[in-house]
């Protein structure tokens, strides 16, 4: 027959049940909470970039790109169509002043300066026995001249003679008359040789005078051609570095083609673009802000091209570290022009959030949840974006590119 179940072991039963009822609620809540923890939307805090919310003064800029190029650059060019005999450096060699760097065939260009030359020799002596010759012709007529004024008085001595004759009765009025007559004549033809020689002197003036301009001519074009003569022996202008020469030896070049581009690489500037409709926004003496990798480097923009070509407009900016170590020849940059500033503004740091000025959806940091917010952003600069509406001083905000939780209302930071 059953025996009774004493009171303790039903305390010790109950206590046991207690324990395992207990032990199963822990365990569904533990799991409960782990699952709900598990499928909320979470974003690791070192995968993004957060920015405080401050109060602070804002550089109002426009992006552009560049390019860094030396600060002094010479490009030699051909002086006459030849072709390439030697060439005597390569790119990258560091040149001296007055080295040779190729040779261009020259025997075209030297025969037709020993023509020339030839030729010039001729003109001078033209212009010599031309000079001679005129001298001699007016020589003659200068005699001549006084020969007939010498006549001239001879014959007025006989006019005189004649009428004193006549005075006393001792000639004829005929006589007179003829006298006269003879006179006149020989006044006339005194004063047609007088301006027969001084025409004659004229045209002998203007006659050298162009034959001297000839020579002149001549004689500057064979200077220019010796000049040319000497410029296809190709030497360098100066001491920098050979960044690029015509290394093909027998091969054609035109007047006026490249040979060699000379660089100081020892400063560069760089070499901007920009769209033309943001061309009121750039104008000489804006403060540039250049960025090469994570560091910046400062300048001042220097002349702007007037033209515009393909809706670009062109630019120079002079940096104030020239000769900085990071700075390399054709090196792609991003240029942030500064061309207004805005002073105690709420501000945020920039970053790929920002795409122009308007509304935005920015996450913004609450104890461990990040919160969507509608924000009204301003005008930008190379470190700051203008905060017009949503946001206090203070606030943490993510300034990553958050596209991919653009259905997400609420996240939690790991």
């Amino acid at each position: 027959m059953d025996q009774a179940i004493s009171p303790e072991i039903k305390r010790q039963r109950k206590r046991k049940m207690i324990v395992k009822v207990s032990m199963i609620v822990v365990i569904g809540v533990g799991v409960f909470s782990f699952l709900v923890n598990m499928f909320q939307p979470k974003i690791r805090g070192a995968e993004v970039n957060f920015g405080v919310v401050d109060e602070g003064a804002v550089e109002v800029s426009v992006y552009a790109t560049g390019k860094v190029v030396p600060f002094a650059e010479e490009v030699i060019t051909s002086p006459v169509s030849s072709k390439v005999l030697e060439v005597y450096k390569k790119s990258g060699d560091r040149v001296r002043k007055d080295e040779p760097l190729l040779q261009l065939d020259l025997e075209t260009i030297r025969t037709e300066y020993e023509t020339k030359k030839e030729s010039l020799e001729m003109q001078l002596n033209k212009l010599d026995l031309q000079r001679k010759t005129i001298a001699s012709d007016l020589a003659e007529m200068k005699m001549q001249v006084d020969i007939d004024e010498m006549m001239l008085k001879r014959t007025l001595v006989s006019l005189n003679n004649e009428r004193y004759l006549d005075s006393i009765g001792a000639s004829t009025r005929e006589k007179v008359r003829e006298a006269e007559l003879n006179y006149t004549v020989k006044q006339m033809q005194l004063e047609q040789l007088k301006r027969k020689y001084e025409n004659k002197k004229s045209t002998s003036q203007s006659e050298i005078r162009s034959l001297e301009l000839d020579y002149k001519i001549a004689k500057r074009n064979m200077d220019l051609l010796f000049k040319t003569l000497g410029e296809a022996q190709v030497m360098a202008p100066r001491s920098a570095t050979l960044t690029w020469i015509n290394d093909q030896v027998g091969a054609s070049i035109s007047q006026g083609s490249n040979l060699a581009i000379l660089s100081d690489l020892s400063s560069f500037k760089v070499e901007g673009e920009i769209a033309d409709s943001y061309a009121d926004k750039i104008t000489a003496g804006n403060r540039v802000n250049v960025v090469i990798g994570g560091e910046k480097l400062s300048g001042t923009v220097g002349n702007v091209t007037p033209s515009v070509n393909n809706g670009v407009i062109k630019f120079v900016v002079f940096l104030d570290d020239q000769s900085n170590t990071r700075l390399r020849s054709g090196l792609k940059v991003d240029i942030h022009v500064t061309h207004a500033m805005k002073d105690e503004t709420l501000r945020l740091p920039t970053g790929a959030y920002y795409m122009g000025r308007g509304d935005y959806d920015l996450w913004v940091v609450n104890g461990e949840r990040v919160e969507k917010r509608k924000v009204m952003l301003g005008e930008s600069g190379f470190e700051y974006v203008e905060v017009l509406q949503g946001l206090t001083v203070g606030e943490k905000v993510i300034i990553s590119d958050m596209g991919r939780y653009r259905d997400k209302e609420v996240l939690y930071v790991r």
